[in-house]
């Protein structure tokens, strides 16, 4: 390739991720244009971010940027790939040769039931994993994976899969010189209540459909992309690896990789924001679902899950700018349900008010990418906790600040994450916001 293949792979993970959250993804994976030269499965998979870009080889990396261009030109391929790249690309035509079936098939399995759950465990080859992955059976549900990436596209911030490159390269280069030890991955079945998992005990035979059944690795995508990589390498790698597979919830897969996480406290606090007992978590999920959309600005707009189409709140920049203004530390001194209704309430309000008083002045908020840049939304919290003890809102301030604001030089939004020498001025600039 022309450039390092990261910076092309992010670049695809942008426009993938922004035509996800419009719905615009559909019309991609309907196209027949990549048929030829591309695993169906595996190509859906991986537009709806399902699967990692960096398990596909360079041919096909090549194709999903072809079928992002049909669709909008938006990425000059002679800037990436060289001649001899796109010739070899056209020239691989079908050239997976891959089983390509529904079916996942694993032999010897024996299976456990604790505590009313069920899980299967068998011993499968990197030849088995290697197909599953390019022919998309595995999924990568950032979900129920180990805190992402987040990046800023204009006034977004979106959440991409966190991918360790060194690692894998390091396991890649263990598995070939025959030096890595076995040792157990982990995959969850999310349940289908209208079918089960065939599993034949007498004959030790699972069989998942993978056209009813997602199969998401919840522990081992680095080890999985390892093998891609290994086997593509030397088509004759032998090894083997253990492995379990759950039928259960996302919420209990969460707890799994919780217990496998316990030495990294950023993964522990990004799995609580999924926890329906956390105390931040219902706070902003009752924020984002509280009245409708004519009466609450913010009304399904906070990405409560991950790159939640429609929304242009990333749950993590909300809660940050209620750390930054002071809301967190008021909503974990108060154990009064009647309280904390009432200052998310106030936030509501707030919002709606600012909004309101915006649109009165000719600014639009989808028009205007400031009032929905991260930072300037935490910004608004910083301002709005100011007056959550009085409950007091000042249209006329407000307004004020808006016909100021429409020719101010002075910078309301920052570069995120905020770099920690800015956030002592962002938080006293939104705490004067309405005295300007």
């Amino acid at each position: 390739m022309k450039v390092e293949r990261k910076i092309l792979e992010d670049k695809i993970l942008i426009i993938l991720t922004n035509l996800n959250k419009t719905g615009e993804i559909k019309e991609l994976i309907r196209s027949d244009l990549l048929n030829d030269y591309m695993n169906k499965t595996l190509l859906t998979k991986t537009l709806n971010l399902n699967f990692t870009l960096n398990n596909l080889n360079t041919y096909q990396l090549f194709h999903i940027t072809r079928l992002i261009n049909s669709y909008e030109t938006k990425i000059k391929i002679e800037d990436y790939f060289t001649s001899e790249e796109i010739n070899g690309a056209f020239d691989e035509k079908n050239n997976l040769k891959l089983e390509d079936t529904n079916l996942m098939k694993l032999d010897n399995v024996l299976y456990s039931k604790n505590i009313n759950e069920e899980s299967w465990v068998a011993i499968v080859t990197y030849r088995q994993i290697y197909e599953w992955m390019k022919t998309g059976k595995l999924i990568y549900n950032m979900a129920t994976q180990r805190k992402g990436v987040m990046r800023k596209i204009g006034s977004d911030i979106v959440i991409m899969p966190y991918v360790n490159e060194k690692s894998v390269e390091d396991i890649k280069k263990q598995m070939l010189k025959g030096e890595f030890y076995s040792n157990m991955i982990s995959f969850n079945v999310t349940p289908d209540f209208n079918h089960k998992i065939e599993y034949y005990s007498y004959e030790r035979k699972l069989i998942i459909d993978t056209d009813i059944f997602e199969v998401a690795v919840i522990d081992g995508w680095h080890r999985c992309s390892a093998i891609v990589s290994a086997i593509e390498e030397n088509p004759n790698l032998d090894g083997e690896l253990y492995l379990k597979i759950t039928n259960t919830s996302i919420e209990k897969a969460q707890n799994f990789i919780r217990q496998q996480s316990k030495v990294n406290a950023m993964d522990e606090e990004y799995f609580e924001r999924y926890n329906p007992d956390n105390k931040i978590t219902k706070f902003i999920t009752d924020i984002n679902e509280m009245g409708t959309e004519k009466t609450n600005p913010l009304y399904r707009k906070i990405d409560i899950d991950i790159n939640t189409p429609n929304t242009w709140i990333v749950f993590d920049v909300f809660k940050e700018g209620l750390l930054l203004s002071g809301f967190i530390d008021k909503i974990n001194e108060t154990n009064s349900t009647g309280e904390l209704k009432s200052m998310e309430k106030f936030i509501v309000e707030f919002f709606e008010t600012f909004y309101g008083v915006a649109k009165d002045n000719n600014i639009k908020i989808e028009e205007n990418e400031t009032l929905t840049d991260p930072t300037f939304i935490m910004g608004l919290l910083i301002t709005c906790y100011k007056y959550v003890n009085t409950r007091n809102i000042d249209s006329e301030a407000m307004d004020k600040f808006i016909k100021k604001f429409k020719n101010t030089t002075t910078q309301y939004t920052f570069d995120y994450p905020i770099k920690i020498k800015e956030k002592k001025i962002m938080i006293n600039r939104f705490t004067n916001l309405l005295e300007v």
